[in-house]
């Protein structure tokens, strides 16, 4: 659920990034830097999970991440320029980020554990997430607004890790 989830909410992320660098007023280039923030926190965060990871366990990290990246996701539609779009999405990458090695960190262990393949179903699990979350966007991007449709992912994606966490 959590590999489904993650790519689920990135895409609906990407198909509001026209939306959103309207409604910053960004330029290009502008929008391409803001950009580097999900890099940046991605980056930082995932040469820290690892660490959380063994001391709180896999599915602690996975489930607490399963938290912020919804409510990160809500985020960007709040901004109105370039530099705190940029703030925002450091704080999304880095959900992102953690989200990424904590969930695979608990596939690895259940890889081990049933010892069998299983891997690939989950990166599957992930890329279908990706096309139902940019498909959905897509359909509704039209008729919602930026900030309806990443509030209402947040709710998704809440409810999502309520059901999946425990």
């Amino acid at each position: 659920m959590f590999f489904a989830l993650d790519g689920f909410l990135f895409a609906g992320w990407v198909v509001r990034i026209p939306a959103i660098k309207q409604q910053t007023g960004a330029s290009a280039s502008t929008l391409g830097l803001a950009l580097l923030g999900v890099s940046a926190g991605a980056v930082i965060t995932m040469m820290l999970t690892g660490r959380l990871c063994r001391r709180y366990g896999s599915h602690a990290v996975t489930v607490a991440c399963g938290v912020l990246l919804p409510l990160s996701i809500a985020l960007p539609a709040q901004t109105h320029s370039a530099l705190s779009l940029g703030l925002v999405l450091l704080v999304f990458g880095a959900a992102y980020g953690g989200m990424n090695v904590a969930m695979n960190s608990a596939a690895v262990d259940l890889v081990a554990a049933l010892r069998r393949p299983v891997m690939p179903s989950f990166h599957a699990a992930f890329s279908l997430g990706g096309m139902v979350g940019a498909g959905l966007g897509g359909l509704v991007a039209g008729g919602l607004s930026a900030s309806t449709h990443l509030f209402l992912l947040a709710g998704i994606g809440l409810l999502v890790t309520a059901f999946a966490g425990p």
